[in-house]
C-alpha cells in the first residue's frame, strides 16, 4: 500500500471507536506523529519481551497475537483485523511486551508512540475508559479460552473455534459459509492447544460427514447448525 497522507490517515483513526470522539484537529495533530508500517505475512513485528513504547491500528491485513515456550511450541492468543488495535497492554504501562505479533495476511498499520499519545489521554479521559473496555474484551476472552480448554472435548473447542471464524470472516456461498484466512492447522491447533494431527484428523472426519468442506486456501461450513450443537457438545 502507497504511503498515506496525513489526512488519510486522519480518516483511518477516526473510523476506530477509540479515537471517534477526538476532534478533527486533534486527530490531525495525532497522525502527524503516527508512522506507518508495511510487514508482509510471516514476519514478527514485536516479540515478547520487547519494549513496548508504542500501539498499533491495523489498517489492512491480519496480525496474530501469540507466544511460544523454550522448546519452540507457539500457543495463538488472538487474530487482529482491520480496524482493531494490538500492542495496547505494554503501550499503557511502558514496560516489556507481553506476546509476539507476527502478520499472518500483508499488513499495513499505523503506529502510535506513547510519548505522543499519552498527552492525549489526560485531555481526554474518555480514550482511558475506551482502552479499558478493550483490556477488559481481551480479559473475558482469555477467560473463555481457559474455560472451553478445561472443560470442552477438542472436537467441541474445534467447532466452537470455526463457528466463530464463519461468523467474524465468513462469506455466504452456495455450500454454507466460506472462510477464507490464510491460518495453517498447525496455528488452528496451538489456538486450541492441541496438534495439527488433531486437527486434520477431526476435520477429515467433518469432511466425510458433510459437515464442512476443505481445500486449500478455505474452509467451507456446509452444516452450522450441526457445528453449533457440536461446540455446545450437544451433538
Amino acid at each position: 500500500m502507497a504511503q498515506l497522507s496525513v489526512e488519510e490517515k486522519r480518516e483511518v483513526l477516526k473510523t476506530h471507536f477509540l479515537l471517534q470522539h477526538l476532534r478533527d484537529w486533534d486527530l490531525e495533530l495525532l497522525a502527524r506523529h503516527s508512522r506507518q508500517v508495511e510487514v508482509r505475512a510471516g514476519e514478527t513485528i514485536f516479540r515478547k519481551l520487547d519494549e513496548g513504547d508504542s500501539m498499533y491500528v491495523v489498517v489492512s491485513g491480519r496480525v496474530v497475537i501469540c507466544s511460544h515456550s523454550s522448546d519452540g511450541r507457539e500457543v495463538v492468543f488472538n487474530i487482529i483485523n482491520p480496524g482493531e488495535v494490538f500492542g495496547e497492554i505494554a503501550f499503557l504501562d511502558g514496560r516489556e511486551r507481553t506476546a509476539d505479533a507476527r502478520v499472518l495476511e500483508n499488513a499495513t498499520c499505523i503506529v502510535l508512540d506513547r510519548r505522543h499519545f499519552l498527552p492525549f489521554m489526560e485531555d481526554h479521559p474518555k480514550l482511558v475508559l475506551e482502552l479499558l473496555l478493550i483490556l477488559c474484551e481481551r480479559v473475558r476472552s482469555t477467560t473463555v479460552h481457559i474455560e472451553d480448554t478445561a472443560f470442552l472435548e477438542f472436537r467441541s473447542r474445534l467447532a466452537k473455534k470455526l463457528v466463530g471464524f464463519g461468523q467474524h470472516y465468513g462469506r455466504a456461498v452456495e455450500q454454507g459459509s466460506r472462510i477464507e484466512l490464510a491460518l495453517s492447522q498447525t496455528e488452528l491447533g496451538s489456538m486450541l492447544q492441541a496438534t495439527r494431527e488433531s486437527v486434520n484428523r477431526q476435520m477429515r472426519r467433518w469432511v466425510k460427514k458433510g459437515i464442512i468442506e476443505v481445500d486449500k486456501k478455505s474452509i467451507t461450513l456446509v452444516d452450522m447448525d450441526r457445528l453449533k450443537a457440536i461446540a455446545d457438545d450437544a451433538d
